[in-house]
């Protein structure tokens, strides 16, 4: 009996996904995907490299985070992409409660198994600030404009505001959207 390969990949990934939505990125292990998939170990460390390399096809898919996928075929972006990714990745993260568990799982374990799925992120990510070789100030003011978006993000989840900002009202992400809308065409005019 001849063996289908991107059958079998498709049932340890369905069922990694699976798990992965109901026990979240901490409830994961190789022996309940193995069990889910009614497949070996042995396949899962074969055709994946383990749990890290199911972590990793999860970004390459785009199922972590779906706005990376418009920059796969570009080396550089545009400041029309980074407005773009800054809007439509803003929301994602916001909506995706799935990726921010794993960004807090990473943050609280700094685990192995996650590297490579945030060497991966990072390199696309990475793309998308590299608008200008001259002047990185751009680069950098987003970058930490970012991150603060990422952290009041997390944050949410626990603690409803930071300092006196309002966390739970609508109003509150799309003035913080503006703001990054603002910072990319003010140093667009340089």
């Amino acid at each position: 009996m001849k063996k289908d390969r991107p059958a079998t990949e498709k049932k340890i990934y369905d069922a990694f996904l699976s798990i992965l939505k109901v026990k979240g990125p901490q409830g994961v292990g190789i022996n309940a995907i193995a069990k889910e998939a009614g497949v070996s170990k042995e396949l899962i460390y074969r055709y994946f490299g383990g749990l890290k390399g199911l972590l990793l096809q999860y970004a390459q898919k785009g199922d972590f985070f779906k706005s990376l996928l418009v920059l796969d075929d570009k080396e550089k972006s545009s400041v029309e992409d980074l407005k773009q990714f800054a809007k439509e990745g803003t929301k994602e993260l916001r909506e995706n409660k799935l990726t921010q568990e794993i960004l807090r799982w990473q943050l609280l374990e700094n685990n192995k198994e996650t590297k490579d799925l945030f060497k991966y992120t990072n390199s696309q990510i990475g793309k998308i600030f590299a608008i200008s070789d001259k002047d990185t100030s751009l680069n950098h003011a987003f970058q930490l404009m970012i991150g603060g978006y990422v952290y009041f993000t997390l944050l949410s989840k626990f603690n409803k505001t930071f300092i006196t900002t309002d966390l739970t009202k609508e109003e509150t992400w799309a003035k913080f959207d503006k703001a990054l809308e603002k910072t990319i065409d003010l140093f667009n005019e340089k």
